[in-house]
């Protein structure tokens, strides 16, 4: 095989691991979404009500309307405040799995 099929094989490689990649990153960011509409509970939302909303969503973004900073904003809002509740748990489970295992030393 010559130097120069053997760098297209190696293009071609990267090219199919971009790809792969890219559908992951895709995937993710649909579960992302979903874990989101979730939690604003607005998969109790007819789909009809949903498509409805996002159609103006992007309508407005598209014309460059004012509300969408005030959505922009609030969302921001919402994902920060979600981080730092994630955080928050998750160094609190650390702490009361460290007392929960100094109890435990202390007892024995």
């Amino acid at each position: 095989m010559s130097s120069g099929t053997s760098k297209l094989l190696s293009i071609d490689e990267q090219i199919k691991a971009l790809q792969e990649k890219k559908k992951k990153l895709e995937e993710k960011n649909l579960l992302d979404l979903a874990k989101v509409i979730k939690k604003l509970g607005a998969d109790s939302l007819s789909v009809d009500v949903l498509v409805g909303s996002f159609l103006e969503t992007v309508e407005a973004f598209q014309q460059k309307k004012d509300i969408v900073k005030k959505w922009q904003s609030k969302g921001k809002d919402f994902l920060e405040a979600d981080k730092n509740k994630k955080r928050s748990n998750s160094s609190n489970s650390f702490r009361n799995s460290q007392q929960d295992t100094k109890s435990t030393v202390k007892a024995h």
